[in-house]
């Protein structure tokens, strides 16, 4: 990992009591690629080059958060190389004092950025489902979204009935999800940073579920139960949906390639449970899992080599990657109820649900060291 310091920010005014150091080498640490440590003294631009030669650091991170009115602040920061003593990076940002958190994870991309020469994956939203008992004996369920460290949620819907599979469109502005609120499972589309109601997609035959973008963001792809027999349909919210799949079988749980040219879905045609990918140019499935007798929820990675998914050993289910082109399966947990795999943007970490003495958890697995870190415990 790289080893790197991030000195406490120097405080100019009053404090907003937000450590933004603290949530950079938080992020970075997550992601498995950095070691970042802190430092008990402030950092300036007079930097001891030798001391942090000496205890083998690569680069210095420093800031400075001041006061410019009661709500507003200018933050600065520096990223000093440590062994060509050379500054590679210094910027000074104006933010609200409501912001620094989010400052603080663009930071952290920046900061990813300029050492690593790759994009960080920080800046960006979750989305998940949360489950919590009333005191009647029934249930609230909770559609949440929150910054990529768990910080900050905001419940954007509410409902006593089940809600399901919520899905960011590429771009992070729109959200499909099922609900049973009409006592029947239908596909949602929201826009939640806009405050609109979720709109409901039409009430197809059947029941609708298992939605997922396409990477335009016009379309969805869908399973949708029709006869009795679920299939998958691409829906542009136009015309009527189209299906993508037509097999006596169950096919459900698809995504798609970054370049939207292929599907990978979940389909037990076989008389097992498998993953299968199809090119939608040419029509032509294929098989993409042999090892094991249930692997599903498959997740393209954003290179569109691999795909994340769930593979089941003996009685668990785990979290596992699978190389398209080589056909190896890699087991990344020893948890028994892995479920919901999902890359990051850049594809160096794949967040996951599992169960943790009986209480759902989010984790994220860097793939850079296999390390996993629990983000928060559902409600």
């Amino acid at each position: 990992a790289f080893p790197i310091v991030i000195a406490p920010f120097e405080i100019v005014g009053n404090s907003n009591n937000v450590d933004i150091s603290k949530i950079i080498r938080d992020n970075l640490n997550r992601s498995g690629q950095f070691n970042a440590l802190s430092t008990e003294a402030l950092i300036t631009n007079q930097i001891d080059f030798s001391f942090w030669q000496e205890h083998k650091k690569d680069a210095v991170v420093f800031g400075k958060i001041e006061q410019v009115s009661s709500k507003v602040y200018n933050v600065y920061i520096y990223i000093y190389d440590v062994f060509s003593e050379k500054s590679l990076y210094q910027k000074k940002i104006r933010v609200h004092n409501s912001g620094f958190r989010r400052i603080a994870h663009f930071l952290s991309d920046k900061i990813y950025y300029v050492l690593l020469g790759q994009k960080g994956s920080f800046d960006t939203r979750l989305s998940y489902v949360t489950v919590s008992e009333n005191s009647n004996g029934g249930r609230t369920y909770k559609l949440q979204i929150s910054d990529s460290d768990g910080f900050n949620p905001q419940t954007v819907v509410r409902s006593s009935n089940p809600i399901l599979s919520p899905a960011w469109s590429k771009d992070q502005k729109k959200l499909a999800y099922v609900s049973f609120k009409n006592n029947r499972s239908e596909v949602f589309v929201m826009t939640p940073f806009l405050k609109t109601i979720p709109i409901k997609l039409p009430k197809f035959d059947g029941i609708a579920s298992s939605p997922t973008w396409h990477p335009d963001g016009e379309s969805i792809a869908l399973t949708l139960s029709k006869n009795g027999n679920k299939d998958i349909y691409l829906y542009d919210f136009k015309s009527k949906p189209i299906p993508l799949t037509t097999n006596i079988a169950i096919d459900t749980e698809a995504s798609f390639s970054p370049d939207g040219s292929k599907i990978a879905f979940t389909s037990n045609r076989t008389g097992q449970v498998q993953v299968y990918i199809k090119d939608l140019k040419s029509g032509k499935i294929s098989r993409a899992t042999f090892e094991g007798r249930y692997n599903a929820k498959p997740v393209f990675s954003p290179d569109g080599k691999d795909l994340a998914l769930i593979h089941r050993v003996g009685k668990d289910y785990r979290l596992a990657l699978l190389d398209i082109a080589s056909r190896d399966l890699t087991v990344m947990t020893q948890n028994k109820s892995d479920e919901s795999p999902y890359f990051s943007p850049n594809g160096g970490m794949i967040i996951y649900s599992t169960n943790r003495d009986n209480k759902g958890i989010l984790s994220i697995i860097s793939l850079h060291n296999n390390q996993v870190v629990e983000l928060m415990q559902k409600e």
